[in-house]
């Protein structure tokens, strides 16, 4: 989670060259690097088009899109503190201006990720000792107001229509199980109950499916989806390590994740039933993919 940093002065935003993709055209896959710091990165889904979206002398990591495709949430230093030493939730402009911090706290928070309507921030949030297991859920207006607790969990995910929120609720030792919270009465549903740590990444475009990490006992982890009505679970990915999931593409035939099979974190593209799957990062750095638009 917390990653490696290097010492620059600077903040950058490249521009993109002709003919590259955008943020929100639906072929762009946000993503962080560690190299030479802790950055905010983007590329199409064929890993062409890599540029940088922020770069700051603070880390940043975990970068998301707002629905309208002019904003991104991510975690890490605000400006004006060390790299590393703190995680708050902030916003950016897609062109690198108008930097926020949203939730500014002496605690972890992490992963924010916006409503569908793109007018709220859900985030994780942990003590300072980054025990996850006394995480909790928190939502905030992008403005900052708000702020709000929805109780014990971490790693939350907004359906398609804004009603549900997929998270984990850690169940005790390395164990947390999969559940369904309502944003309207507050009742949570429990969609698996296992011995791991189950966490969400995003909901299928068409709110029916739900893809996950399960991280295993003995170590690794691997990709799986689970049917919401259903529960029925389909493991996509069979690989030494860790494989993590990070999301659906827009139209819900291919998958982003995250793995180490190549003795480091690079970013893999499968199609949705786990076949084809291939390394679009080809990259000597450890490259985290968080998003798809």
């Amino acid at each position: 989670m917390m990653g490696r940093c290097a010492l620059v002065s600077v903040t950058l935003v490249l521009a993109l060259a002709p003919g590259e993709s955008r943020a929100g055209s639906g072929q762009t896959i946000l993503y962080w690097s560690d190299s030479p710091w802790p950055s905010l990165m983007a590329m199409r889904p064929d890993g062409s088009g890599r540029h940088a979206l922020l770069r700051t002398p603070q880390n940043a990591k975990r970068p998301t899109l707002s629905p309208d495709g002019a904003w991104i949430a991510f975690d890490g230093a605000p400006p004006g503190k060390p790299p590393l030493s703190d995680f708050d939730i902030q916003i950016v402009r897609i062109d690198g201006t108008h930097r926020k911090t949203v939730v500014r706290s002496p605690l972890v928070d992490l992963d924010p990720q916006w409503s569908p309507d793109g007018m709220r921030l859900s985030f994780s949030r942990w003590p300072p000792t980054a025990d996850f297991r006394q995480s909790s859920i928190w939502i905030v207006g992008r403005d900052g107001r708000g702020l709000q607790s929805l109780g014990k969990g971490q790693i939350a995910r907004w359906s398609p229509d804004g009603e549900l929120l997929a998270l984990d609720v850690p169940t005790g030792g390395f164990g947390a199980d999969l559940f369904v919270l309502d944003m309207s009465s507050g009742e949570r549903r429990r969609l698996l109950a296992t011995p791991q740590l189950e966490q969400p990444a995003d909901w299928s475009p068409d709110g029916k499916r739900i893809l996950f990490t399960r991280f295993y006992l003995g170590g690794g982890s691997d990709v799986f989806v689970i049917d919401v009505d259903s529960s029925r679970v389909r493991r996509l990915t069979r690989a030494p390590g860790e494989d993590k999931a990070a999301a659906w593409s827009p139209d819900g035939k291919r998958v982003v994740f995250t793995s180490e099979r190549t003795g480091h974190e690079q970013i893999f593209v499968m199609n949705a039933d786990g076949s084809n799957q291939r390394n679009i990062s080809r990259t000597r750095s450890n490259d985290a993919a968080t998003d798809w638009h």
